[in-house]
Formats: structure tokens, C-alpha cells, sequence
């Protein structure tokens, strides 16, 4: 059986503590409680996709990509 976590299914948890250690220390299960109440997309059993994680913060971060201003 493989044990290794997959980006595309990570429990939030999982998710907080990656991107605590990857340099955003201010990364709190809060902070991500809000994001998916703004819109965020889970998978249908609670886990988070984390390369579509990646692109929503980028996303909201730059705007909606589709504006020609």
C-alpha cells in the first residue's frame, strides 16, 4: 500500500503545515478556513488539491486573469 501523501488529496492539516515550512510562517488553519470560505475548492472528501490551491492564491493574489485592464 503507498502511504505517500499525494499533492492532489492532502487532509488541510497537511496543507497549513507545508506551507508553514515553506516560508509563510504566518500560515495559520484559520487562514485557510477563510480562503475556502471565499471559494477555495475541495475535493469531495475534505482534502485540499494542493496544485489547485497553489493556482487560486496566485489567481487572487493577480486578479481575475480574463480582465484586459
Amino acid at each position: 500500500m503507498d502511504n505517500k501523501p499525494k499533492l492532489t488529496a492532502l487532509p488541510p492539516e497537511k496543507v497549513v503545515e507545508i506551507i508553514a515550512r515553506s516560508g509563510f510562517r504566518d500560515m495559520t488553519m484559520e487562514k485557510l478556513e477563510r480562503d475556502i470560505a471565499a471559494g477555495l475548492p475541495l475535493n469531495g472528501d475534505g482534502t485540499v488539491n494542493f496544485l489547485e490551491y497553489t493556482a487560486w492564491m496566485v489567481k487572487e493574489v493577480n486578479g481575475d486573469a480574463n480582465d484586459s485592464e
